[in-house]
């Protein structure tokens, strides 16, 4: 066993302590609660391992920057995460309290223990286990972990629209974020999807009318708005015109997917599955094109027994998962007009953005990465060109001196982490490994 290892094992009940306080704080984005405390608390947590930590106010929620520097021509990593996390919801849905962090079957049950406290809080412990051992390598650590990812990430991309001056000169954002790959194996993303929200209203008359006395000759809200939703999708083709422009996908890109294993089956029978709504390979769908995903629709009665109306209102919430290359406003207008022209009454309105983002698979950085994750987890990664849901990881990639920056996806939370549901859980293994993790890429890097 090497000294870091021994010093993790020496101190991860500390550790365990040090992230059940973090956990401990509701520090929810959508609502404010606990926001302005939880940064403080983020802020004083870097500092007891050892880091140089501070608040950056923005128009939004603070941002906590940390930084650990060995030399000023040494390497830069920089870590990213977030602090707050989505609410708690039905506290009856929850099998403890989500706020009061509960350890049983081997993981961590809070909410934020996999998204993403408990992965930011991995960086920390590394640098302190290093520290501890005497083998801190010759590289500046630099953290960001902001406040608003769950809310739009508005403070964040208004601080890298700035002068960013502290993170400037890093030579790899390292973002370790989502869930690894259903396998359970270790895994390296070479980016994320974009996203793009929307809504649909549409107002007919100026009441809900009666069936029988009006159903016929008053248009039916509902009937016209799925209407136009129809218009907007085949089987699963996105028919907008233009939808499907710029996108970016390499050969090499393609090469990793077709080397993911082949889940159909699985995945059909553990979510409860008829059939796949697509008859290309799974993976090649899901990572690889754009989608446009209806959310949630809304019209009418919803009671119980019947209501014979015609609806006068309907909203249908909307998502796009966009791929490298795409641009979000673009995608947008593409729709807007394609709304438009189907049904000039039909409201289109925006919602959160943010965009894809893509660093090429034989980017150099990811090997002291691939080499880490195989070393400690032993077994090779899983690599995927891009992470099917969407991060505002692009957003670095505002700041001129970090245009070029490689930026890497490394989740260190368990598959079924059930982050953004009831019992959101981190597997102890993936907490213990996540540190040993970051210490293997640090020492890595270094070299």
């Amino acid at each position: 066993m090497c000294a870091t290892d021994a010093a993790i094992d020496d101190r991860l009940d500390g550790y365990r302590e040090a992230l059940f306080e973090l956990l401990r704080l509701p520090t929810v984005s959508a609502t404010g609660e606990g926001m302005e405390g939880g940064a403080d608390a983020v802020t004083d947590f870097f500092g007891e391992f050892g880091f140089d930590a501070r608040r950056i106010e923005t128009d939004h929620y603070p941002l906590v920057y940390a930084e650990r520097l060995a030399d000023p021509d040494a390497p830069t990593v920089l870590f990213y995460g977030h602090y707050d996390v989505q609410p708690a919801e039905d506290a009856e849905a929850w099998d403890s309290l989500a706020f009061e962090p509960t350890v049983r079957d081997g993981s961590i049950y809070a909410r934020g223990a996999g998204d993403n406290k408990g992965q930011f809080a991995c960086h920390a412990f590394a640098v302190d286990a290093l520290d501890g051992a005497g083998e801190l390598p010759d590289v500046n650590v630099k953290v960001l972990v902001e406040g608003g990812e769950e809310s739009g990430s508005l403070g964040l991309a208004g601080y890298l629209e700035g002068d960013a001056a502290e993170i400037a000169d890093v030579d790899l954002v390292y973002v370790a974020d989502g869930p690894q790959h259903r396998s359970g194996r270790p895994t390296l993303l070479y980016g994320n999807r974009g996203i793009l929200t929307f809504q649909l209203d549409l107002r007919t008359a100026n009441a809900d009318l009666h069936s029988g006395n009006f159903g016929g000759p008053v248009p039916n809200a509902a009937t016209e708005l799925t209407e136009v939703l129809a218009s907007m999708v085949s089987g699963d083709e996105v028919t907008v015109d233009g939808f499907h422009d710029d996108t970016e996908v390499t050969d090499a890109d393609r090469e990793l997917v077709d080397r993911l294993p082949d889940d159909e089956d699985a995945i059909r029978e553990e979510l409860g599955l008829t059939h796949l709504a697509t008859g290309k390979p799974y993976y090649e769908r899901l990572l690889l094109e754009p989608v446009l995903n209806v959310n949630g629709l809304d019209s009418g009665y919803q009671g119980e027994g019947s209501k014979t109306i015609v609806p006068c209102e309907a909203t249908a919430k909307c998502d796009c998962r966009l791929v490298p290359g795409q641009d979000p406003d673009r995608i947008f207008d593409r729709i807007r007009e394609h709304v438009a022209a189907e049904h000039p009454d039909v409201v289109v309105t925006k919602g959160t953005t943010f965009p894809p983002m893509k660093t090429p698979v034989d980017a150099p950085a990811a090997d002291p990465v691939r080499e880490a994750l195989a070393a400690v987890w032993d077994e090779e990664p899983v690599e995927l060109p891009v992470l099917g849901g969407s991060l505002p990881a692009a957003f670095f990639r505002r700041v001129e001196a970090l245009a070029d920056v490689p930026v890497l996806v490394v989740p260190y939370a368990n598959p079924d982490q059930a982050n953004h549901s009831p019992n959101e859980h981190l597997d102890l293994t993936c907490f213990e490994n996540g540190i040993r993790t970051t210490a293997a890429v640090l020492e890595r890097f270094g070299d």
